[in-house]
């Protein structure tokens, strides 16, 4: 199986494929209304069309990677429940021989075999799907497993009437040879009669070889492990035979039986889903689908496909579109922000850049504010932020660092450009400050003073005021 990538992200196996374009595309890549997952539509970002699902096609682990997941399986909460039940089911038959009649026995025993197949069959029909949890005690009776039985007894009937029918010719070898073959096909016809329900089906040999063929040379590593179940199963009987008391041994017996029995059950329905692609349908892991697109931006991923096709105009439009409705998403203003410095647009740069600022100051985020003034100041050396909080914010940030001189430059004249500005005063006594400590422009700093002194006359900082004032004039 030659599994597919994703364009965009090379690492990342595909989910979504383009058959008009021949291109693969990872769960983040796609234009799709699934929120939690499911098998909804998805359209390419690029070109709008409507994309194939894939399923779990190319994310399926091959099944000797995780033989450990099997014999966890029958461990789980619903699957011990089961054993459970059926077990003390079957304990209890055995406490009713001497009382019952052998009518009721046997009716009782055919239940109890007609629900483990119904529940065995139930096992390999949500492994398939992707459903790795095992079925409920009310899933398997909710309808009769009798239907499943009969269908599982008449494939086996017919299979043994091959072998029958090929006993006539009195032939060893082919004799050998018929019961091989059977034994060989019967998990795929196994498998096959779990999906598709249908005894035709199950045992077509066109079903069977395709489905044989679909799955290649690994059909035989999954015949040689389930090989290997049986027989660590018989081995296990032989050690509880000889150390079980015989009134314990049948529940004993059913448990350990149903234990292995659900891992290759569970191993069979799993060989479906990994090889879904060649067999010729679409499944996806239950709980990659539940966690699937949980974390994924759309607006990130179209944005992203759209810079990588070198669309940069229709990226830029994208991210502005998403924050007119989300205006406070600092991370989408960060990604529009890089984009168009990268565009070198000026216009729209700095455009953005007198919201993004204003929304950088009003979120306290001073240290992002800082640097990325430098970029804007960078593509525009006259650059200057409009909202005066953002510009004796700079200022403050440009002094404690010794940058006296961009402190005087944002400082200038702010009362002209925001004359109702109520934080003037301190504006002004911050560009002293720089004067006298980055220039000893002392009667230039002291016209500032006197000017603050005289216009505003509540300010809370009078008292340092006064005090440059005196070190100006000395």
């Amino acid at each position: 199986m030659v599994r597919q990538f994703c364009k965009y992200h090379p690492l990342e196996p595909a989910l979504w494929y383009s058959p008009a374009r021949h291109v693969a595309y990872c769960e983040r890549c796609v234009d799709s209304g699934e929120t939690l997952g499911g098998l909804g539509q998805a359209r390419c970002f690029v070109s709008g069309e409507e994309l194939e699902y894939l399923g779990s096609a190319n994310t399926a682990q091959p099944f000797w990677d995780r033989l450990g997941e099997f014999f966890r399986y029958p461990l789980k909460q619903d699957s011990l429940v089961v054993i459970g039940v059926f077990a003390v089911l079957s304990w209890a038959l055995l406490g009713l021989l001497d009382i019952s009649s052998l009518p009721f026995l046997l009716i009782a025993g055919l239940l109890l075999l007609a629900c483990i197949t119904r529940y065995g069959f139930l096992i390999i029909e949500y492994s398939a799907e992707g459903r790795f949890q095992p079925p409920t005690l009310k899933e398997t009776f909710a309808e009769s497993g009798f239907s499943v039985l009969v269908q599982q007894i008449v494939v086996q009937l017919v299979f043994a009437g091959f072998t029958v029918l090929v006993a006539f010719l009195n032939s060893e070898f082919f004799n050998v040879l018929a019961n091989a073959v059977v034994i060989f096909i019967l998990p795929a016809s196994m498998m096959i009669l779990a999906t598709e329900k249908t005894i035709a089906a199950a045992i077509s040999p066109t079903s069977i070889a395709h489905l044989i063929r679909s799955v290649g040379w690994s059909y035989l590593l999954l015949y040689a492990f389930l090989f290997l179940l049986l027989g660590a199963e018989s081995a296990l009987f032989e050690v509880f035979a000889a150390e079980i008391s015989a009134q314990f041994f049948v529940p004993v017996f059913v448990a350990v039986t149903l234990y292995f029995l659900m891992v290759g059950y569970h191993l069979m329905g799993y060989v479906l889903f990994q090889y879904q692609a060649e067999i010729g349908y679409v499944a996806e892991d239950q709980q990659a689908r539940d966690r699937r697109r949980r974390t994924i931006d759309p607006v990130d991923a179209k944005a992203e496909i759209l810079v990588k096709e070198g669309r940069y105009q229709q990226a830029a439009d994208t991210l502005t579109k998403h924050l007119l409705a989300n205006p406070n998403s600092v991370r989408h203003h960060e990604k529009l922000s890089r984009l168009l410095l990268a565009m070198h647009d000026h216009q729209q740069a700095l455009a953005h850049g007198q919201r993004f600022m204003t929304l950088l100051n009003e979120l306290g985020d001073d240290s992002r504010l800082y640097f990325l003034f430098g970029s804007y100041e960078a593509l525009d050396p006259e650059f200057r932020p409009e909202e005066p909080d953002v510009l004796l914010n700079l200022a403050h940030q440009f002094y404690s660092r010794g940058k006296f001189q961009q402190v005087c430059r944002l400082m200038a004249n702010l009362h002209k450009a925001a004359p109702h500005y109520e934080r003037i005063a301190e504006a002004y006594l911050l560009m002293a400050r720089a004067l006298v400590d980055g220039f000893n422009q002392l009667p230039k700093a002291a016209q500032y003073l006197r000017c603050i002194k005289a216009k505003y006359p509540q300010f809370n900082q009078l008292d340092e005021v006064d005090q440059l004032l005196k070190q100006c004039e000395a």
